[in-house]
């Protein structure tokens, strides 16, 4: 069996916007699962009222990642998470992203259910094209192979 290299990671955690932060909020005893309702009002559909979110999901560079400013608005927030932490889990394992580039690098990801593609799809009318392609969990690998080139 050949062995298996953890070269680098990245993380964003409830209350924490990478992985120093995260252990700095265990090790001070922070209590990173609140009832606040940022996401959804407490106990709402049965929900726990107490539940750990992620600080902001509305920061995303999408020149960066060569995303249109439409595209980006309509895209899943997990879609967006997913390419900063790969990129930052690449950056931290000491890996330039560019020297990936044409490689033969495999890619797959898991997806939790999203209520992202409900939401933007519940007014026909302003619905768009952009959305089809950001919310589906299917495309979430082929946006990162395709953004590093793998």
């Amino acid at each position: 069996m050949e062995e298996v290299v953890i070269a680098g990671m990245s993380g964003k955690l409830p209350e924490s916007e990478n992985l120093q932060e995260f252990w700095d909020n265990l090790i001070g005893g922070v209590d990173m699962v609140t009832d606040d309702d940022r996401r959804w009002k407490a106990g709402l559909y049965g929900l726990p009222r107490r539940s750990g979110k992620l600080k902001d999901l509305s920061r995303f560079d999408a020149s960066f990642f060569g995303v249109h400013p439409k595209q980006a608005h309509t895209m899943d927030p997990q879609l967006r998470l997913l390419l900063e932490v790969t990129y930052e889990a690449i950056v931290d394992g000491g890996i330039n992203p560019d020297s990936l580039r044409g490689t033969h690098t495999g890619v797959w990801v898991g997806v939790s259910g999203s209520e992202t593609s409900e939401a933007l799809s519940r007014d026909p009318e302003t619905l768009v094209g952009y959305s089809m392609v950001g919310c589906q969990r299917a495309m979430m690998a082929n946006r990162l192979s395709f953004f590093f080139d793998f």
